[in-house]
């Protein structure tokens, strides 16, 4: 399809979509009616205009508004507004921003984008860390002033070994970066500002977690654990890994959620938002009743402050591993836990549908990134294929 047309509105509303695996954030077509006027056609079919100029040798653009919103008679009415403004020396982009309150970059997320963030995520506190931590050079800074060189020099100051710190793992400059991407695609919808920061690449990541605890392994933490003077602490270190959810989730526990009859355990919102409930084993109702019930605090497993739960027991958890002789312990997280319940699983033959919904992922794609089959089973498939297609010797 050609770039260079006279735009009608059936044109317009014909437009093919960015295709998803482009390098590209939007196609972009331009206006023989008006020069410089230009719609971009999003991935997500989404279409706005944008006037490009020239202004003392420096290139600029608008938004002038998304279509069909606003229509192509008055994008090409704005769009000559615009231009007659440019003949006179005044930069139409200056003026918009002058008449218009935006507001900066950290007004923007503490005001617009967390108080909608705390009604959809669980792990809103996480985003409030990272711009805290991160993006404080930025946070002063006009929302539409805001570049993609701007967001680039977050990843990389963070991922370089020149940081005051050691450099951070691909994973978690992603995670700065998708922030910055997600308040973008609001600030857009909201303010009309282009999302700068879509144009800038995650890093490749390679942290697919290999770790995991093997039967045996498993066994002797729990052991380990059980046997741990703080029943609080070594309770719940013993039960990530027999239940297999996530830390957060289990730690924040509370009694009410707690039914030793139905023999059952609720998470009213997990971290993707749904409600769980965990059916409970004959080891998991004897880990959870020889739990004391501390007065005046509702939490499963009370912390040493009044009405609070335990805080993450990282300490207690290496001694556990030191006396349950794990091997190379820094590789074993809480995280391994959950890691360890699905592998351990589906090595001994449980479908991973099943395993699926015990972690509660909701996608297959996600139980499947947890889905390591031990030495021995994969060893076993190995040899299975290999006698199905053996080549017998022909008796003549």
């Amino acid at each position: 399809m050609k770039k260079r047309f006279k735009f009608t509105t059936a044109s317009l509303k014909s437009l093919p979509s960015n295709p998803t695996d482009s390098s590209s954030t939007e196609l972009e077509f331009s206006d023989i009616d008006v020069v410089g006027l230009k719609c971009l056609s999003g991935k997500t079919d989404s279409k706005r205009f944008l006037l490009r100029y020239k202004l003392n040798g420096r290139k600029s653009s608008i938004t002038i508004g998304r279509f069909p919103d606003v229509d192509l008679t008055s994008a090409r009415q704005v769009a000559r507004k615009y231009k007659a403004m440019i003949a006179n020396g005044s930069d139409p982009k200056i003026e918009r921003d002058t008449r218009t309150s935006i507001p900066s970059v950290g007004d923007f997320f503490w005001s617009t984008y967390l108080p909608l963030a705390k009604k959809r995520k669980t792990t809103w506190n996480d985003d409030v860390a990272r711009f805290t931590l991160h993006c404080r050079d930025i946070a002063n800074l006009k929302y539409s002033d805001l570049t993609p060189n701007h967001v680039m020099r977050i990843q990389l100051e963070m991922s370089e070994s020149a940081h005051k710190h050691r450099p951070y793992a691909p994973a978690t400059c992603n995670r700065v970066t998708a922030l910055l991407k997600t308040m973008g695609k609001l600030a857009d919808r909201l303010l009309d500002i282009p999302n700068t920061a879509e144009r800038v690449s995650l890093l490749p990541e390679n942290n697919a977690r290999t770790r995991y605890c093997d039967v045996n392994e498993t066994r002797r933490i729990i052991k380990a654990a059980r046997e741990y003077p703080s029943t609080s602490i070594g309770s719940f270190i013993a039960l990530l890994f027999i239940i297999g959810c996530r830390a957060s989730e289990l730690r924040l526990r509370v009694w009410r959620e707690l039914d030793l009859k139905k023999r059952t355990l609720t998470i009213p919102r997990t971290k993707n938002g749904s409600y769980h409930i965990i059916y409970l084993s004959d080891l998991m109702v004897d880990i959870l009743s020889a739990i004391p019930k501390t007065p005046g605090n509702s939490y499963i497993f009370s912390g040493n402050k009044h009405g609070q739960p335990i805080s993450p027991p990282r300490w207690a958890f290496d001694l556990i591993k030191d006396k349950a002789e794990v091997e190379n312990p820094g590789e074993v997280l809480f995280h391994t836990a959950r890691h360890s319940v699905a592998s351990n699983l589906i090595s001994h033959g449980v479908d991973i549908s099943s395993v699926q919904k015990l972690l509660n992922h909701r996608s297959i794609e996600s139980t499947l990134r947890y889905a390591k089959l031990s030495e021995g089973k994969q060893r076993d498939t190995s040899d299975k294929l290999s006698a199905l297609i053996e080549v017998r010797p022909v008796i003549k």
